[in-house]
Order: C-alpha cells, then structure tokens, then sequence
C-alpha cells in the first residue's frame, strides 16, 4: 500500500494543488490519504492500470476507477464526479451502491464545500433560475417521463412522496395509506370542506379524502401526465363532480377564483427555488379561509446548506432544499401561524430503499424504456438518496400552519397519530 498522511483536516483540493496536475501516482496518493485510518472504509479500489489498494476488511464492496478522470473528478465535487463517472460506465461498482454512498457521508473531507462546488451551483443557478417557463420545463423534465416508468416501482396508487410507517412490518402500500391518512387527520378535514392540493401528483391524496372524508377538492400540477392520469383516475371513481386537478402554477392560484378551507402540499415546495419562498407562502395564504389549516410536506435541512450538484443538474433542475428556519420565516412574514412540526427523516429512508428494491426488480423493463445510463443515474439517484436521510443531514418535516391563530386545537398532539 502506498505511504500515505492521515485523513484527519485533510483536503483533497489543496494536496492536489500541491502535485503535478493529474499524475496517476499522486492521484492515487490522494485517494488512499482520504481512506487510510477510516474506520468507517472497509472496501477495495481498483485503478484503470490494474493496481489496487485494500482498506480494512475490504468486504464492503468493491469500485473500479477506469480511467484516471474518473478518480480526479471526485477530488473537485464528489457527487457530481462519482455521479456522471458511475452513469457513464467509468466507474463500476461491485456491492451494494448504498455501502458507497454511506461511506461518503461518513468521511468528512468527502464531505467539503470545494470552491468546484460552489462554482457549479453558481453556473446551474444561472441556467435553472425558477421563472415561470422554466419550472414548466424543469417539472416535465422528470414528472412527465413516462407513467408506465413509476407504476414500475411506485406503490398501486403512485404517491412519489415520503410514506409512513406505524409498523416495522408494513409494506409500502401499507405506509403509503398511513401518510395520506396522517395528512388528512392533521388537516382535521370535515366533510364539504374545500381542500387544494398544491403539486398534486397523481391525485392519491385528493381521492381518498374525497372518498373518506367527503370533501371538494382541485390538485394543482405543472405535469402533463399526471394532469392527465389524475383526471382519469378521478373519472373512473366518479368523483368528477367534486375534484379536478388543472394544469397550473403556484403563482397563479388566484385564477382558480376559490378560496379553501384547507390547503395541502407534499412534495413540490423542494421545486419553489430559494428566492420564491415568501412568494409561494404569499400566494397560498391569499387562497386559505382565515382559520384554514395549510399542511407543508417538504425534504429540508435544520441549517442552509449547498443543494446537492449532480441532483441539481440531472435529477431535479431547479430544485433547491430549504431550511428550516427559511421556511418559518416565509409562512409566518404571510401571516401563517405555526402549530406543529413533525421529522419523518426515517420515514423517508425506508421509502427510498422500498423503491430502490423495487427499481432493481423491473431494471431490465427501464432499461428497454431507456437506457443502461438512465438505470445507473436513477439507481445513483435512490441509493444516495436513501443514505442522505438515513446517515446525512436530510430530512422530511411536516409542518403545521393556520390562517391566523387557533387556540381551539386539542392541546395534546394525540389527535395528529390517532384515528377519531
């Protein structure tokens, strides 16, 4: 094994400064600097030349570097080198892909914020800035890929968003209902109440609390497809007299001429952008009754931090993880008052490895619909993601507001876990 320094304050970027640009050996050095008395490293490196390097058992799997590219691109942006490598075939694992993406959340140089970081969050900003056009665009770009492709790993009712799991033994049908029935007994729903939902998928959520709770309701979606799909799922439960999901934008929820008595949104604040939060809270709470409820589902993190590159650029243009506090702070400057929040972090890690499981089940039926790079890059995209809540600073908060105070609310959360 080559001679190396400890990882411990150790920065790829200035040791590779230090070097001859891209000399294999010191490429090489670099890498095992990184590794060398990790504890958390337990696995084998393979290098386009043929050498290789051991780290502790090396049982944890296996990664081919096959060109010295691949292994320099790391230094500069971890997830956006490891990501286009392992899409482009220049980088093979053997193993499972969450042991790697793991180790790459346990091991703090892999995890610095590199001047080649910020500068592509600068030049994808500059590409994605979420106007109106371009969130169509950015929406269609990885909604409206195809139904056919999501009922592959998606649950029977196609909810892409977080489940929830009461017990260790649900399945992900199960989970799914759990999270729909969750949201519904926070939003207290009565029935002929009138319920938006904003980025409505599919319409899951809307049909069941049509079904079981008798409400009105209109989804809101910038996909073509599930604009369609809903429609027609709604349709087929006759339930057209009291849903509608329009192909429509946030930002012009007062062409819909209604006010709601309570507002819903799972899974789409991740697509606003930084600089519209004040303007999607803004625009919502104009649509709330006052006294109406307005649940937020969203992935974010307790403090602001870069958006993750590769998923930047490949995965969700456009999107942007919010803090927290940015999103107290957007709600509450529109006059929405803050009751609760809950953190489905594991949650959301036990969904991600159910889709991943059932992504690699129908690998070969997405690999005819695509392409052997769209499997690798949707793979990358479920295992980092389940490691990021599981082992990262990923969450999943729920939160709670209302349209002016309320103090008539049980005064014990038991009314948000407990069915009536």
């Amino acid at each position: 094994m080559l001679n190396t320094q400890s990882s411990t304050n150790f920065s790829p970027e200035k040791l590779q400064r230090s070097r001859p640009e891209g000399h294999p050996s010191d490429l090489k050095e670099i890498f095992s600097s990184i590794f060398t008395g990790n504890s958390h490293a337990n696995f084998k490196a393979v290098f386009w030349d043929g050498s290789s390097l051991r780290f502790g058992s090396g049982q944890d799997f296996t990664i081919h570097f096959k060109t010295k590219e691949a292994l320099k691109s790391l230094f500069a942006d971890v997830s956006m080198g490891f990501g286009e490598g392992y899409m482009n075939g220049d980088i093979e694992v053997e193993g499972d892909l969450r042991q790697v993406t793991l180790l790459a959340y346990q091991t703090q140089p892999l995890q610095a914020v590199t001047m080649r970081v910020l500068y592509n969050l600068a030049m994808l900003h500059l590409k994605q800035r979420n106007t109106l056009r371009r969130d169509k665009t950015h929406i269609a770009s990885h909604y409206d890929i195809g139904d056919d492709f999501y009922r592959l790993w998606l649950d029977r009712k196609m909810i892409y968003s977080c489940a929830y799991f009461k017990n260790e033994t649900d399945s992900l049908e199960q989970a799914q209902e759990e999270k729909i029935k969750l949201c519904c007994r926070k939003l207290r729903l009565h029935e002929r109440e009138n319920l938006l939902d904003i980025g409505c998928g599919w319409g899951g959520l809307l049909l069941a609390a049509a079904e079981k709770f008798g409400i009105r309701g209109t989804g809101i979606t910038l996909s073509r497809n599930q604009e369609k799909c809903g429609n027609a799922r709604i349709r087929k439960r006759g339930l057209q007299d009291r849903l509608k999901i329009e192909y429509l934008d946030y930002r012009d929820l007062e062409k819909l001429g209604q006010r709601f008595d309570k507002i819903v949104s799972i899974g789409m604040f991740e697509h606003v952008g930084k600089k519209n939060i004040n303007d999607f809270f803004a625009t919502a709470r104009q649509v709330l009754k006052p006294r109406g409820l307005f649940l937020l589902h969203t992935i974010g993190k307790v403090v602001e931090e870069p958006t993750n590159t590769w998923i930047k650029k490949y995965i969700f243009p456009g999107c942007h993880i919010p803090d927290l506090a940015s999103i107290c702070k957007g709600a509450l400057q529109n006059g929405l008052i803050f009751i609760d929040c809950e953190d489905l972090r594991v949650h959301y890690g036990r969904t991600l490895d159910e889709w991943l499981t059932r992504f690699e089940e129908h690998s070969t039926e997405v690999r005819r619909m695509f392409d052997e790079r769209f499997v690798r890059m949707w793979r990358f995209y479920l295992a980092g993601c389940s490691s990021s809540f599981w082992h990262g600073k990923m969450h999943i908060f729920q939160l709670l507001f209302s349209a002016g105070t309320r103090n008539d609310l049980p005064l014990t959360r038991s009314w948000m876990s407990e069915e009536d």
